[in-house]
C-alpha cells in the first residue's frame, strides 16, 4: 500500500490526470479498473476517475510497488543564469537569449530555459523536486530558439493555471519588433492570412484552406533607413512561426531569417518579444507591463 498526501500544486486536477503524471508505469487500463475495484481510495472511500482532487486529500493505492514508482526528476541541470525582469511569488518574467532552446525535448543535461528556470528556483530553494508528485516549475508560452525577449514562468500549478487561462483568453497582450527587408507605404496595418505547420515550415495561404488557421497580427512601422524597416507587431493570434512566415509571404522576411525568404548577408534573426501587456490576469501583480528597454 502506498499513501499520497496531495499538496497544493498537485490540487484541483482530475484523479487520473495526477495519477498518470505521478505514475508512469501505471498503465491506464490498470488505474481505471483499480478505481472501480476500490484499489484506489481517496480519503479512505470509494473515488471516480474524473473526481478533482483537492489539497491534503489522502490518496490510498492498494497495487504492486513496481507500478508505483514515482517519475524520477533529474536535477544535474548546465546553467540557472537567467536575464529576470520581474519576479514575484508566483511568476518569473525573464529575457530568454538568443539560440537558447525555450524547452528541451531529451533531459535535463540539455541546456533550456525550462531547465535554467528549475535550476534558479532550486537554488533559491523555492522548489524542490523531491517534494513534488506532479508539477514542476514550467514557462507558460515558447519563443523560437532564435527569437529573443521576454516569456513568463510559473512558479506553482495555480500560477501556471491563471497564465495559461489569461493567454487563451487573450488578456496577456505580446507585442514584438522585428527587423525585417524593404520599405512599407503605410505607416500601419493589419495582417490576415492563414497557416499551416509542416514538418519545420509554416505554409502560408491568402485564403482559408483545409487543415490552415488564422494567423492575425497588426504591423506599425517605427522607422526604415531606406533599404529595410524596424516594425513594431502585435499578435492576435499565436500561430507557429507566425511573424516570420507571414512577413515572408509579403516579401519582407526578417533579416537573417533564410527559411522564410531572406537572400542577403548571413546574420541572426532579428525578432524580439519587447513587451507584455497583462490586461485581465487573477494574479497579484506589483506592475501589468513589462518591457525590456531599447539599447
Amino acid at each position: 500500500m502506498k499513501e499520497i498526501k496531495i499538496n497544493s500544486n498537485d490540487a484541483n486536477q482530475r484523479l487520473d490526470k495526477f495519477l498518470m503524471k505521478t505514475f508512469p508505469k501505471l498503465g491506464k487500463s490498470m488505474m481505471y479498473k483499480a478505481i472501480r475495484n476500490k484499489k484506489i481510495k481517496v480519503n479512505r472511500k470509494r473515488c471516480t476517475f474524473d473526481q478533482k482532487i483537492q489539497e491534503n486529500d489522502s490518496i490510498l493505492l492498494f497495487l504492486p510497488p513496481d507500478v508505483l514508482e514515482e517519475k524520477k526528476v533529474e536535477t544535474n541541470y548546465i546553467s540557472s543564469k537567467l536575464d529576470v525582469i520581474y519576479e514575484d511569488e508566483n511568476i518569473l518574467i525573464v529575457n530568454k537569449p538568443y539560440g537558447l532552446l525555450s524547452q528541451s525535448d531529451q533531459s535535463q543535461n540539455q541546456d533550456c530555459l525550462v531547465n535554467r528556470v528549475q535550476a534558479y528556483l532550486m537554488e533559491k530553494n523555492e522548489y524542490d523536486p523531491n517534494k513534488e508528485h506532479s508539477f514542476a516549475p514550467s514557462i507558460c508560452h515558447r519563443l523560437d530558439r532564435n527569437t529573443t525577449g521576454l516569456v513568463i514562468a510559473a512558479k506553482n500549478a495555480n500560477a501556471l493555471r491563471k497564465v495559461n487561462e489569461a493567454i487563451a483568453n487573450r488578456t496577456i497582450q505580446k507585442m514584438y519588433r522585428a527587423h525585417v527587408v524593404g520599405t512599407f507605404e503605410q505607416k500601419d496595418f493589419t495582417m490576415c492570412y492563414y497557416i499551416r505547420k509542416e514538418n519545420t515550415i509554416a505554409k502560408v495561404s491568402d485564403k482559408k484552406l483545409e487543415g490552415y488557421q488564422k494567423a492575425l497580427m497588426d504591423v506599425h512601422v517605427e522607422r526604415n533607413d531606406g533599404e529595410n524597416s524596424i516594425c513594431t507587431i502585435t499578435l492576435h493570434t499565436g500561430r507557429f512561426h507566425q511573424i516570420r512566415a507571414l512577413m515572408g509571404h509579403i516579401k519582407h522576411p526578417l533579416l537573417g531569417d533564410v527559411k522564410y525568404g531572406y537572400h542577403g548577408k548571413k546574420r541572426p534573426v532579428e525578432l524580439m518579444a519587447y513587451r507584455l501587456n497583462f490586461y485581465d490576469v487573477d494574479l497579484p501583480l506589483q506592475q501589468t507591463v513589462f518591457e525590456i528597454p531599447r539599447a
